[in-house]
């Protein structure tokens, strides 16, 4: 894809963005070098600071959701990232999609290099794990029926998301085993551990270092990275509460739908 048109792509995104009106489709979107072209045309034109990144597709569910051959990256902004308990208008946003997820804080840089990174290394630069609730929404319309390169073009159906306590004595956790749920209203909706994340959220937190290494980006220190979902994809609407238990430890997520 040629910097025009992917200017073109990501003005169109930032127009809907702003408009708060569905963009119709990305048909000059055909790979996904395409899309991460779009992404990067679009943080140059949206100027608001990127604080972390996430990895959409993590599980063979969400694939199956998109038709995607397998994970999917985007990146998190600063104005769409909140503390929890937050109360936040579903108007906001086209589709109120909600998943339970473990967080990482990097204490580390992951720059990018020739060498991939093996998951001790990436491990090694963690020094919190953040729960978090991802909002997922997306500025295509009709966006079941799009292709997951134009999904990944529109940061990876990512629309904020809601963070909990930062827990930094995190190694003492098995997060394959951890037990997440994720209820709207009181109704238990979700439920599942860090295994339905690529196997392990660590697992999830490499892919992403190697791939964004492999298009010459780094990870720094101090970013979140939201590894994928726990509990699946559900929805809420405007007057409901979402809640997310990550347990005793990591504590409660909740997000009022004002």
């Amino acid at each position: 894809m040629t910097g025009p048109t992917a200017s073109d792509a990501a003005r169109l995104l930032a127009a809907g963005r702003r408009a708060h009106e569905a963009v119709p489709g990305l048909p000059q979107v055909r790979t996904f070098d395409d899309a991460y072209a779009v992404q990067a045309a679009f943080r140059a034109l949206w100027g608001e600071a990127v604080v972390g990144r996430k990895v959409g597709c993590s599980s063979k569910q969400s694939q199956r959701l998109v038709n995607s051959p397998g994970p999917i990256a985007g990146v998190l902004f600063r104005d769409t990232l909140w503390q929890q308990p937050a109360t936040i208008p579903a108007d906001r946003f086209f589709v109120v999609g909600v998943e339970a997820e473990f967080g990482f804080r990097l204490g580390n840089d992951l720059p990018a290099r020739s060498a991939p990174y093996r998951q001790e290394e990436v491990s090694a630069a963690v020094d919190a794990v953040v729960p978090l609730i991802e909002i997922c929404d997306t500025r295509l319309s009709e966006w079941r029926t799009r292709r997951i390169e134009e999904i990944t073009a529109d940061n990876a159906f990512n629309g904020g998301v809601v963070i909990g306590t930062a827990f930094e004595a995190w190694r003492g956790l098995d997060l394959a085993t951890h037990r997440v749920t994720l209820s709207v209203d009181g109704e238990l909706e979700g439920e599942g551990t860090g295994a339905l994340v690529l196997g392990h959220p660590l697992i999830a937190l490499t892919w992403l270092a190697n791939e964004m290494s492999r298009r010459g980006e780094g990870l720094r220190a101090g970013e979140l990275v939201a590894a994928g979902t726990c509990t699946g994809l559900h929805f809420a609407k405007a007057g409901s509460t979402v809640e997310a238990d990550f347990g005793p430890v990591l504590g409660r997520v909740t997000i009022r739908w004002a």
